[in-house]
């Protein structure tokens, strides 16, 4: 948690104060602080640069000196760091300074840097694009990542500079040509696509073009590094078009916003590719509105949207945003599968959707200048059959001033704050379970920032689970008894009284079982004696 000038890392601790896993640290970055992608590190910036943090204890580890850095980003397997700074580098004049600054010659006048974070050293400078070199707002990141870090690709006037790892040298020494291209993205993870041999997936990127005279506009799927377009939809009056990738890469939804030939209402169509299967089929999903967000359920084919009539009736007082959620109708014999809405809620303030990292659940939120809403939502409530299942409102709450929401990574907690980086409204942070009973509320003065830590994958095998689910209501009842003696001092203390005292009756039991069982194998001794008895004694006289 990051407030006033101080930043600390805390253990959750439920409804209880939070634990300090180290003492909170005054002055400890000079903007904000940020994990790496799988939890590995902490990062804070300052004037001179950047520095990483890690350990049980949060220690130092490296620095990365590049003055007046402003922004940072990572790639997903926490091997490269990339910043960004409004200053140009400036090789030092004093020999003694050049010798120990981590930059060449090569580097001067360059603001992006990647950098390995293995080594901590620089991997590869660039000069910031001549468009971007005055742009207030600045897109970033500016370099993305393929899924295993295998690949990185910036884009330049017509044209994506595709790097491999690590050697950052131009894939095949040249740039590849797209006319007019606009925006791109990566694959999160190896596509599978049909045909393929490769077992982690195929490295696949999405971009699109815009309308031009002689042109339509286009979205696109290629293969790296054999460039290959393995797919393409060409689209009419569009006015912006953005692609989200589903977690696995089994999809690809493109919010694409049309106009009407006079351009004076707009409305959404979403396309959906579908990776995995022969020639990547497109399904098109035409809306009468203005689909203003989306996202998919991770690790699903279900997914929401928070849509809005473009009526020119502009008023934001009036609700009138439709929150919908759908999932897939499987194919039949003559049908093939496609999407469908189970549920709608319409009449919202809703402007923002965030899925449970486990899926399943969802907080559908209104955040905006002096209002805020969540709104918590089971999506599978009749169980795990799709076809029956629907979305069933858990609980909503208020939050006047929210400006940020966030999972923590088990899927179990929910935080919401308001940053006074944005305003001085009821700035401070709540925690509330899933299904949206509140755990926590702090107000805190000149509070900025909560961050989860993430969590690296599971390294549990398919069998770990297997045997954690059959152990499910023992894991359970342990469980509950340590948040039983979290949440109150007198039962903690019982519960601690009852396992000593059990402690010392299995103690007892097994010290006088032992005397027990000594006893039962004592052997009888059998003791033989001849012993001599006159019965009748009679007298003979012979003559």
């Amino acid at each position: 948690m990051h407030f006033s000038d101080t930043v600390g890392v805390y253990w959750f601790n439920k409804k209880n104060d939070p634990k300090p896993v180290t003492e909170p640290r005054k002055g400890f970055t000079s903007k904000y602080a940020k994990f790496s992608p799988k939890g590995t590190y902490m990062f804070s910036i300052h004037p001179q640069g950047v520095q990483s943090w890690g350990g049980a204890n949060f220690e130092s580890i490296s620095k990365f000196v590049h003055p007046q850095v402003r922004l940072v980003d990572f790639s997903p397997n926490e091997k490269y760091m990339v910043t960004l700074s409004p200053a140009p580098i400036t090789m030092p004049v004093n020999a003694e300074e050049a010798a120990h600054f981590p930059f060449g010659p090569e580097s001067e006048g360059h603001k992006l840097v990647i950098w390995d974070l293995v080594t901590g050293e620089v991997a590869r400078t660039f000069a910031l694009p001549p468009h971007l070199e005055n742009q207030k707002d600045m897109p970033w990141p500016l370099v993305k990542w393929s899924f295993d870090d295998k690949y990185c690709c910036r884009q330049g006037p017509d044209a994506l500079a595709v790097y491999e790892t690590p050697s950052f040298q131009l894939l095949d020494k040249k740039l590849v040509k797209i006319d007019g291209i606009v925006d791109f993205e990566w694959a999160p993870a190896g596509v599978h696509l049909m045909g393929s041999r490769e077992e982690a997936g195929e490295h696949v990127l999405s971009y699109w073009t815009p309308e031009t005279t002689n042109q339509t506009a286009r979205v696109a799927l290629m293969q790296i590094p054999s460039r290959k377009v393995l797919r393409t939809v060409n689209l009419f009056q569009v006015s912006d078009c953005k692609m989200h990738w589903q977690e696995e890469g089994k999809f690809l939804c493109v919010k694409v916003d049309r106009h009407t030939k006079s351009k004076k209402t707009f409305f959404s169509n979403l396309e959906f590719f579908r990776t995995e299967e022969r020639d990547i089929p497109v399904e098109k999903l035409e809306l009468k509105d203005v689909c203003i967000n989306f996202a998919w359920e991770p690790t699903s084919d279900r997914f929401v949207t928070i849509s809005r009539l473009d009526d020119g009736n502009n008023n934001p007082a009036i609700p009138k945003n439709v929150i919908s959620f759908y999932t897939v109708e499987p194919a039949t014999k003559t049908k093939a599968a496609k999407f469908k809405v189970i549920s709608r809620v319409e009449n919202k303030h809703s402007n923002t959707l965030s899925w449970s990292p486990k899926g399943r659940y969802i907080v559908v939120a209104t955040i905006a200048k002096s209002t805020g809403e969540l709104e918590f939502y089971d999506t599978s409530f009749e169980g795990d059959n799709t076809k029956k299942a629907t979305a069933k409102l858990l609980k909503a709450e208020k939050f006047s001033g929210m400006t940020n929401i966030s999972w923590d990574p088990s899927g179990r907690t929910v935080a919401a704050w308001s940053s006074s980086w944005v305003h001085a409204i009821e700035n401070g942070y709540k925690l509330y379970e899933f299904t949206g009973a509140q755990l926590r509320d702090d107000s805190i003065d000149q509070f900025k920032d909560f961050i989860w830590r993430p969590r690296p994958q599971s390294m549990l095998t398919d069998q770990d689970r297997k045997k954690v689910k059959k152990q499910l209501r023992e894991y359970s009842a342990q469980f509950d008894e340590l948040d039983a003696m979290e949440a109150d001092a007198a039962t903690r203390e019982a519960i601690l009284l009852r396992r000593r005292l059990l402690e010392e009756w299995k103690e007892y039991r097994k010290k006088h079982a032992n005397k027990k069982a000594e006893d039962h194998n004592v052997e009888a001794e059998i003791v033989e004696e001849i012993k001599e008895e006159i019965i009748e004694e009679k007298e003979e006289v012979v003559e």
